[in-house]
């Protein structure tokens, strides 16, 4: 069954394309829904599908020899993997893994038809290029917190990029909280526990609640 053309059509990485291409993305495409929790993509895998998040939220992490992990982007509303995205055009394994942290729906497309769409149309290419610009941003900050910044500095950052208010809370155990930032646990613990006794923050099970953002601010 082919998908609504008014809802690729929407989509950022088609806003500029003909309507031949809208068509074929149509009659071609797929909606998939993945429940939350599970593993989409491992390091190595070779890339079959093209997708774009049409809600939900995707981890796209490294993990060491060790099972060591650091989180190297997200991919949210509206949003495509660059790194299966290169994966496809290169012919290359995925270098990565990627997770649902929520319940995922996304438009899916065949790799072959996708490779030959970026060929044909500047459309596609100019937004790859712009996404990829945006995705280097975000994996040279994650590269710089991990070798010019204190654990202390990157677990503040972290909490005040997803609290926005005073009282806001965070959902997140301590153990995936040191998987997004590729560090033990027990570091982790510490430094949250400190935070908590300066009355930055509270803690509850698998809860981190804002108290005081200036506190924050100062790490």
């Amino acid at each position: 069954m082919s998908v609504d053309i008014d809802l690729v059509r929407k989509l950022p990485m088609f806003k500029s394309a003909s309507g031949d291409l809208l068509s074929a993305v149509a009659s071609t495409a797929q909606i998939q829904t993945i429940a939350k929790g599970q593993q989409i993509a491992y390091e190595g895998m070779s890339s079959d599908w093209f997708f774009v998040v049409l809600s939900g939220d995707i981890r796209v992490y490294k993990m060491s020899e060790s099972g060591k992990e650091i989180t190297l982007f997200n991919i949210a509303d509206n949003e495509s993997c660059i790194l299966t995205i290169f994966s496809i055009l290169s012919q290359k394994k995925y270098p990565a893994f990627a997770s649902t942290q929520t319940e995922l729906t996304a438009l899916m497309i065949p790799a072959a038809p996708f490779k030959q769409w970026v060929d044909q149309h500047s459309a596609l290419r100019d937004h790859i290029f712009s996404s990829l610009s945006g995705r280097l941003t975000d994996i040279l900050d994650t590269f710089d917190q991990v070798i010019f910044q204190r654990m202390d500095s990157r677990i503040a950052k972290f909490i005040l990029n997803k609290c926005n208010d005073i009282n806001s809370k965070l959902m997140i155990t301590h153990e995936q909280f040191s998987h997004e930032l590729g560090t033990n646990r027990v570091v982790v613990s510490r430094i949250l526990e400190a935070f908590a006794e300066e009355g930055a923050i509270a803690l509850n099970r698998g809860c981190i609640t804002l108290i005081d953002k200036n506190k924050l601010l100062e790490k």
